[in-house]
């Protein structure tokens, strides 16, 4: 079986089951499902799980991999009861992959700016920073209960919080087991930044556990999201630097934005070339 997975967030403008029918007609046996509408009712409660489970098994789909909640929700934040909040919506999250027999689950080390109060205060980089392996000491155990490793994911937002890298993020894992606290690059948030891609898979080096592959327009303010190969990435470099690392899989691309108005279903079947050609 193919090794190779499709995010549902690129086709976001529809239900669940019009999303996976798409998936697998474009010839993707694996997808990363976004919990949140309108894929996922919220919370996941009652039936929904075993729900949810049944319509990726009538699609022939597996849900390898689950994006947790994010914009306010997240492990690093300036407020206690915030980040006691997050915990609770983070835990739920890990859970409900876990019913529904995904493997990992993608959580945002630190929120958006914009949803940070006051946030160039000067000590909001420290509290941030503090309070991301709070969070951990109590997910990490929910996720060993819920046979579900955590990925934590690079970001492309321009500001001095900590834990925005995969060199900021990796030595984080030292103080957790591989089997349930990993990491997952995102090439178009390395690419926002203007990062090395090659670099950030270097730092992230065993401990890489998950892909969110896309390209980025350069020219654009909105440039990231595109199919690899359909930017400016140097796609050669890497993939040469993920097979130099030993990355396994899976290989989930997050394509969500056109590059000439392409409909959803044109970028997954575009992508599923780049996929095939990769040998993916």
């Amino acid at each position: 079986m193919s090794n190779a997975s499709y995010a549902t967030v690129g086709f976001s403008d529809r239900g669940l089951g019009p999303a996976l029918d798409a998936i697998a007609t474009a010839g993707f046996s694996q997808a990363e499902l976004q919990d949140r509408a309108p894929h996922v009712p919220t919370p996941p409660e009652g039936r929904a799980p075993s729900e949810l489970r049944a319509a990726f098994d009538h699609h022939g789909v597996r849900a390898r991999t689950v994006h947790a909640p994010t914009m306010r929700v997240a492990l690093g934040v300036t407020d206690e009861g915030w980040r006691r909040e997050n915990v609770e919506v983070l835990a739920g999250s890990i859970r409900f992959a876990g019913s529904i027999g995904a493997t990992d689950i993608v959580i945002h080390p630190i929120p958006n700016p914009m949803f940070v109060p006051d946030s160039d205060r000067p000590d909001a980089p420290r509290l941030i920073g503090e309070a991301v392996p709070r969070s951990l000491d109590d997910l990490v155990p929910v996720a060993e209960q819920a046979g579900v490793r955590i990925m934590l994911e690079n970001l492309p937002y321009e500001c001095d919080y900590p834990y925005l890298t995969m060199q900021g993020l990796r030595p984080l894992m030292e103080r957790y087991p591989a089997d349930w606290l990993g990491l997952v690059i995102d090439t178009g948030h390395v690419g926002v930044l203007r990062m090395d891609p090659v670099a950030e898979i270097r730092a992230a080096g065993d401990r890489l556990m998950g892909t969110h592959m896309h390209d980025v327009d350069f020219s654009r303010p909105d440039g990231d999201h595109r199919p690899p190969t359909h930017g400016g990435l140097d796609w050669d470099a890497i993939r040469r630097t993920f097979a130099e690392v030993g990355y396994p899989g899976p290989w989930t691309f997050e394509v969500a934005v056109p590059c000439h108005d392409e409909s959803p279903e044109d970028l997954a079947h575009i992508t599923r070339e780049v996929a095939t050609a990769w040998g993916m």
